[in-house]
């Protein structure tokens, strides 16, 4: 089991690219509607795709970071669990 659980954290930077480009993408398509709308010189867009960097990379680090401290709690519950049954 902990070995499909090592494989299974490799999909976190998947997980973390779809993350940056999603929010990069969605903003920029805000601020492109925007600027195409009102001021037309392209000022809005470039703002909305630096905003939705920053956005993008928060949003990625918050949920690795989430996902890393709930695969430490499944590694202490494993050793909790294997130092029980050693102890029997």
């Amino acid at each position: 089991m902990k070995g499909f659980r090592d494989f299974v954290k490799f999909n976190l930077i998947t997980a973390f690219g779809a993350t940056v480009v999603a929010n990069i993408a969605v903003v920029g398509f805000i601020g492109w509607l925007i600027d195409r709308y009102t001021f037309n010189n392209k000022v809005i867009f470039i703002i909305s795709l630096f905003l939705g960097t920053v956005s993008g990379v928060y949003n990625g680090i918050r949920e690795l970071l989430k996902e890393a401290e709930r695969y430490e709690k499944l590694d202490r519950k494993d050793d909790n669990d294997n130092d029980d049954s050693d102890s029997s």
